[in-house]
């Protein structure tokens, strides 16, 4: 091939590039792009906090008398364990300082009326070593105080009930955290990812559509 020949088609989509980056389409999209980056790099740069909640039943094998299930003194032919995490997903530490203090809105785990939780205690070995976090009890919930939560630090809490109930939650905010939102599993997490990749790639591909049918050169006569 002519090496005059390449250079020209070169130049050609190079001024092609060059005619839709300098396009109100090609600012518009631009403009766009620099918003999305910006606002994830807004959202990520600040302490955002999530959890799981699962809750399992504990009973002994049917017909066996060797198994007990035994709470401050008492003995339960079934419990409910449930399991709470709360974990910085953010990027950003968050001191137990900045979190809103009991009476307005702490950080929490509200407790139905109907429902009696027997034990309650934070895990040591699910609770991240450099995080002292305790647990204060008040009439409506268990809050959960801590002194930091660094990024990627979570705390376990531990509930032990006689009811079936498995619609936990923690809630609360601080500086910078409006709410406390659940975490999703690794399979809701993956399929956002490909209905966001997909509306972006659609969104562009649209736009560039649009911009070359419009600029595309008459036939001549």
């Amino acid at each position: 091939m002519n090496p005059h020949c390449v250079y020209k088609k070169q130049s050609k989509a190079m001024h092609a590039l060059w005619n839709f980056l300098t396009s109100p389409t090609g600012a518009f999209l631009m403009a766009v792009s620099a918003i999305l980056i910006g606002y994830y790099q807004f959202y990520i740069s600040r302490p955002i906090l999530k959890y799981t909640s699962e809750t399992t039943k504990i009973s002994p094998v049917s017909g066996s008398d060797d198994f007990k299930i035994h709470i401050n003194g008492i003995d339960y032919p079934k419990v409910y364990k449930t399991e709470l995490t709360l974990t910085n997903t953010g990027e950003d530490a968050l001191s137990g300082s900045d979190v809103s203090s009991i009476g307005h809105d702490p950080i929490r785990i509200p407790i139905p009326p109907r429902v009696k939780v027997l034990y309650y205690g934070i895990s040591n070995e699910e609770t991240s070593e450099d995080v002292a976090a305790q647990i204060i009890p008040t009439d409506e919930a268990l809050v959960i105080s801590f002194n930091y939560l660094n990024p990627d630090n979570q705390i376990t809490v531990h509930m032990y009930s006689e009811d079936d109930y498995d619609n936990y939650e923690i809630k609360g905010s601080a500086i910078n955290v409006n709410q406390i939102t659940q975490a999703w599993s690794p399979q809701q997490i993956r399929h956002f990812i490909i209905h966001i990749a997909l509306g972006i790639v659609l969104f562009y591909t649209l736009f560039i559509y649009l911009y070359v049918r419009r600029h595309k050169p008459l036939p001549r006569i």
